[in-house]
């Protein structure tokens, strides 16, 4: 008995040395060698989303404007079709992608070391030994190249019999014109009738409001339509060094955002200065150590857009500016410690156990 005894001593005091000289063994990613198994992570990269919203001004002539001087004693109206754009607003975002660069090895060991990761999208890093909801997600910016509110059409529909019958086009331009002042005769009469007899507030209110929409719905034939709409377009860039008049997009006043190589239009211009941080010097006895999970330093950038007419700035840290380390072999030994990463800049956010 005292033979067995101090056999199974020495058994679990043999599995204790294994599970404590057990380390994580990390090590950067060779696209050339054959790994028999392991896991593979990525830091993430930034990459910069430049969110350009564009508004567009529609005109359109109104099909009576030659008769708008005569019947309305106006000049002032559209007479041509026009079209132009702008620059409305410029957004500088930032996104996470995998950076290749710095993509790593991490050996499978069956004593137990840590080897429960979590990746958010793209192989990216989001932890170890942590579960899916405490990683946050990387959301993109929303853009959208349809246009809004860009009818700029005329509404026959609101043209009375007498008009819609003439044989002419000056004819057709009377009529209307005698619809639009019966309109305003109406208005006249509702606001100086007698306050006993007039509707109540709310309801004088909606008849004012109709009269003056059917009002401006006809006078629209004479002076011409306009509108605008809005639209917007993301263009994207991961930079790994400094930038200087990056032509990202170009705006044409005739055909609004374009791509970078149409030259029809104006440049909008990026500009990227970046503060880059180097990896310390380390001692090359230690370097031949076991590694643990590496993790990002990241630098930071001072990013500048110039487009016609608007400039916007602003500074974002940058994960390739900066450099790439690695945490303590000895911390990812233990299954129960958890590592949450940074999931936009590859820095550790939370060690816990």
């Amino acid at each position: 008995m005292k033979h067995l005894s101090l056999l199974l001593l020495c058994i679990m005091h043999c599995a204790l040395c294994i599970q404590t000289n057990a380390q994580t063994s990390v090590t950067p990613f060779d696209a050339t060698k054959d790994y028999l198994d392991g896991i593979t992570y990525s830091l993430p990269k930034t990459e910069l989303n430049v969110v350009i919203t564009a508004r567009c001004t529609i005109e359109k002539p109104g099909p009576f404007y030659q008769y708008a001087e005569r019947y309305l004693a106006t000049k002032e109206i559209i007479t041509i079709n026009n079209e132009t754009w702008q620059i409305d607003n410029i957004e500088i975002k930032s996104n996470a992608i995998a950076d290749p660069n710095r993509t790593f090895q991490v050996a499978i060991d069956s004593r137990g070391v840590a080897n429960n990761i979590t990746y958010n999208h793209d192989n990216i890093i989001a932890g170890i030994n942590i579960s899916s909801n405490d990683s946050e997600s990387l959301d993109k910016p929303n853009v959208s190249d349809k246009p809004h509110n860009s009818d700029c059409a005329f509404d026959y529909s609101a043209l009375n019999e007498d008009a819609l019958v003439a044989t002419s086009i000056p004819k057709m331009a009377e009529m209307v014109a005698r619809q639009i002042y019966h309109i305003r005769e109406s208005r006249t009469a509702l606001l100086s009738a007698d306050l006993d007899h007039l509707p109540d507030g709310e309801a004088l209110k909606t008849m004012l409001a109709q009269l003056d929409a059917e009002e401006a719905e006809l006078l629209a034939f004479f002076i011409g339509k306009s509108t605008t709409y809005t639209i917007t377009k993301e263009y994207s860039i991961a930079p790994d060094d400094d930038l200087q008049d990056y032509v990202i997009a170009r705006i044409s006043t005739a055909e609004g955002l374009t791509e970078a190589h149409n030259v029809i239009g104006e440049p909008i211009y990026l500009n990227v200065k970046g503060t880059y941080y180097n990896a310390p010097l380390t001692d090359p006895k230690k370097e031949k150590a076991p590694k643990g999970f590496y993790y990002n330093v990241p630098g930071k950038a001072e990013i500048t857009i110039e487009a016609p007419e608007f400039t916007t700035k602003t500074t974002l840290p940058i994960a390739q500016f900066g450099y790439a380390t690695h945490l303590n072999a000895n911390i990812t030994n233990n299954k129960t410690t958890k590592i949450t990463f940074n999931p936009q800049l590859g820095t550790i956010q939370k060690i816990e156990k």
